[in-house]
């Protein structure tokens, strides 16, 4: 019995710790595209991509020509033919090589720039958990792990913290 009276108390305990609890939650995605950076960091990402791609388009031009010359060549010698398509098949794997780095060094440039505004705006909602006495502050956008948002919708605060 006396077990069971222990037990009691510890769960009220434990009830009344978890319902003084307050929440909050965040729409991180929403916050990030108010953020003043945000379209510096998209043209940073655009112009990084238009040279690239820029790169790319020389290094088909330079293929294509080599091609061409290759098949309009009838008087070349079988060791020049030879030659020629290694050149065209080297040609050819560093242009595939340099695609895939093309978009890796994208993907890099973008998750950069997306992870100094998400810290930023972690630290706006850590500064509003704080001062608003939240012991949870979840992410609600779409990526975040949110899946009933009962607490206070503390956005509007976050954009203030960050002055947008």
């Amino acid at each position: 019995m006396k077990k069971l009276i222990i037990i009691a108390v510890a769960l009220t305990a434990f009830a009344t710790t978890v319902s003084a609890q307050k929440l909050g939650h965040v729409n991180f995605e929403e916050v990030i595209t108010m953020l003043p950076e945000r379209a510096a960091a998209e043209k940073e990402v655009q112009d990084l991509q238009k040279k690239l791609e820029e790169r790319l388009s020389t290094m088909i031009q330079t293929y294509q020509t080599k091609v061409q010359a290759y098949e309009a060549d009838q008087a070349m010698s079988p060791a020049m033919k030879t030659s020629a398509a290694g050149e065209i098949s080297d040609l050819q794997r560093r242009i595939q090589e340099f695609q895939q780095t093309a978009v890796t060094e994208i993907e890099t440039k973008q998750n950069e720039l997306m992870g100094v505004m998400l810290e930023r705006v972690r630290t706006a909602a850590s500064a509003v958990g704080k001062s608003g006495n939240f012991s949870y502050i979840f992410d609600s956008s779409s990526n975040g792990s949110l899946l009933y948002a009962a607490g206070e919708d503390v956005t509007p605060m976050v954009k203030k913290e960050l002055g947008i």
